[in-house]
Formats: structure tokens, sequence, C-alpha cells
């Protein structure tokens, strides 16, 4: 009878040993390329939400309001840095569109100095969005100890051009780590950017009167929306200023009352009064000299900049007589003066009286 072949004890035992030599490197191999890939993801996320910070940042400070740049020149001690502006929100639909106000508050979020936290305030449609950057304290790339105090990502230096004018220029730094392959790692985005917004100022009379009304009605949206007694603390430099002076004109040294600056009536008579020496400024439109003057409606209603809108009277020179009924009226968008039949703005939104104009046919001044 034939003698059947076999595994002895000690192939069995070598052929498990190489078995396992090789799923163990195996499980060491794709365990490996897992870590890694997770590691990547993460990587992905940190990187963009670096990205998408640096672009907020620098695009609101491109199309921010010099002036109310606070402090100007932020350096690596600042704390908190402040701006406003407005701009175009729909590029690639520009008839939808419309300029947008808004306020950039960019600030430690706690005492550490490890994460941002920077507060978007949409002026225009009345609506706030905080960042907070890094997300994850484990990927903030800021350092921080008794001995260093903390390095503010925005500084800023005077660059003189070649045709001898001196801008200030503001460098946004933001570093993130994360660890790949066990290994920590350091990134750093850094952009420069000059505001551009004096570029694009509408110096005429009409966009003097639009920014120095906006300027004192959204100094009073800020202190309502926070029901705000305010002190120096609470406004920036110029707005403080803004405040007691506004105030100490009004009313008198000392005496305060916040709803003033959400009124159409007192603005009006600020403005006519300590910007244009008592009598609105004129310009010819049409072979007509007007009286060119802002008004807004804040009567019963949420106050809004989007409200304020330019009209000519052949009459009213100051705020001591109101005629509401007009027939010249600028249009912001368009940037060009209409006339037409006489429409009744009291207590209308820009909306409804562009509306009207519409409809009643009003033409533009050539």
């Amino acid at each position: 009878m034939k003698k059947e072949a076999g595994f002895s004890l000690i192939e069995l035992v070598v052929a498990m040993a190489v078995l396992a030599l090789i799923m163990g490197a195996m499980v060491h191999l794709f365990g490996g390329s897992v870590v890694s890939l997770h590691t990547g993801s993460k990587q992905e996320v940190v990187y963009e939400e670096a990205r998408l910070v640096m672009n907020e940042l620098k695009t609101t400070l491109r199309y921010a309001d010099k002036d109310s740049i606070e402090p100007e020149k932020p350096t690596a001690a600042t704390e908190t840095f402040f701006y406003k502006g407005d701009m175009f929100d729909r590029h690639m639909a520009i008839g939808e569109g419309k300029n947008k106000a808004y306020e950039i508050t960019v600030k430690w979020k706690d005492d550490t100095k490890k994460q941002l936290e920077i507060t978007r305030k949409n002026i225009t449609d009345s609506d706030t969005k905080v960042t907070v950057f890094p997300q994850d304290i484990k990927n903030s790339a800021f350092t921080y100890d008794d001995k260093f105090n903390g390095e503010f990502p925005i500084v800023a230096e005077t660059v003189t051009l070649n045709n001898g004018d001196n801008v200030v220029l503001y460098q946004i730094t933001l570093p993130i780590q994360y660890v790949l392959n066990g290994k920590p790692q350091l990134q750093t985005l850094t952009t420069k950017v000059v505001p551009s917004r004096d570029e694009e100022e509408d110096n005429s009379i009409e966009g003097q009167l639009i920014r120095a009304y906006k300027e004192i009605l959204e100094l009073g949206m800020k202190i309502s929306d926070n029901k705000l007694k305010p002190n120096k603390n609470d406004l920036t430099a110029n707005e403080w200023k803004l405040y007691n002076d506004f105030m100490d004109k009004i009313y008198g040294e000392g005496n305060r009352n916040n709803s003033s600056l959400t009124s159409n009536d007192v603005i009006r008579k600020y403005l006519v009064n300590e910007k244009y020496g008592g009598t609105w400024p004129v310009k010819n439109i049409n072979g007509a000299d007007l009286y060119i003057q802002p008004y807004c409606h804040l009567y019963n209603v949420a106050p809004t900049t989007s409200n304020i809108f330019i009209y000519g009277s052949k009459n009213v020179k100051d705020t001591s007589t109101n005629n509401w009924n007009v027939n010249y009226i600028y249009d912001m968008d368009a940037k060009s003066w209409y006339t037409g039949e006489k429409i009744m703005i009291a207590n209308k939104s820009w909306a409804t009286v562009k509306g009207e104009m519409q409809s009643k046919g009003w033409i533009k001044v050539k």
C-alpha cells in the first residue's frame, strides 16, 4: 500500500510564521495608508479654512473706507483691528447686485491668543457672521507665552510710490499647523493689500452728502443694536469724536439723546448747519439752481442706510421749511439725476420712490 505524503509539524510552523509576517506587513502598510489619508484630509480642511478667512479679510480690507481703519497702522502688539466699507455683491450678475455696507472687527478670541475672532456685520442686510480661526485650537500656530505676548496677524507699513505718494500697505499672515505621517507641519498664508476705496470714491456733492449722512446713521444703528450708553471704549476714535460733536452741537455740551442719531430731521439739521454753514449746497441741474440735500425714511421702521437718497429743491435751502414734494431726484446706482411729475417722498423707502419714478415716466437729466 502506497504511503500518502503530507506536511510535517516543522513545515507547518514555518509556513504559519511566514504567513504571519506577510499579514503583519500588509496590516502595517494598510494602516499607515489610512492614517496618511486621514491626516491629508485634515490638512486640506485646515488649509481651506485659512484660505477662506484670508479671502474675507483681504477683500473687505481692499474696499474699506481708509478713514475708518483703526488703528490705522496695526502692529504685532495690536489686539483689536476695525474697519468698515461697502462693496458690490454681485460681480457675476450685475443687474441683480448692489453696494452693501459692512463692518469688520478682528480680535483675539481670548487671552490665550491662540485663535482669532472675525466679526462681519452686514449693515445693509442687518445680519452678523462670526468666524473663529482656526476652529480647532490644536491647529493654531499663533504663539503666546509669558515672555512673548502674541503676534497679531495684521500689520501695516507705509510705502512710497513712484509718484511720491505714500500709501499704507497691510500684510495679513495666517499660520496653521497639522500632523502629517506623525510629524508636525507648519504652513503660512500671507498676502498684502492696499485699501482702494479712495480711488473709486464719489467726490461729487451727492456722494459727499450720502457718505456724511451714512456715517451718522451707522453710528446710531451701532449704538441702538448694542443698546449702548456709549463711552470711549465702545466706539472707535472717529466714532467717539463724531458722537460727541453731534450731541454737543444739537443739544449742548453734556446733553445726550441717542435716538436722534436715527432721526432724519435731526441728522439733516446737523449736516446743514455743521457741514454746510446753514444752507444746503447748490448745483445747477437741467438749467435750474437746486439745493441738494439728503433724505432717509427712518420713521417707525428699522433704520437702514439703503434708504438714503438725494433730492434737489428750488426753494428749500435749509431745514427750517420742509417740502417733501419733489421733482428732482438723484439715482445713486445710475449716478444720474432724474426729473418728472412731482413725487411725495416723505416716509417712503428708496425702493418705493424709485418705483414711482419709473411708473410716472421720469426721464434722465442730460
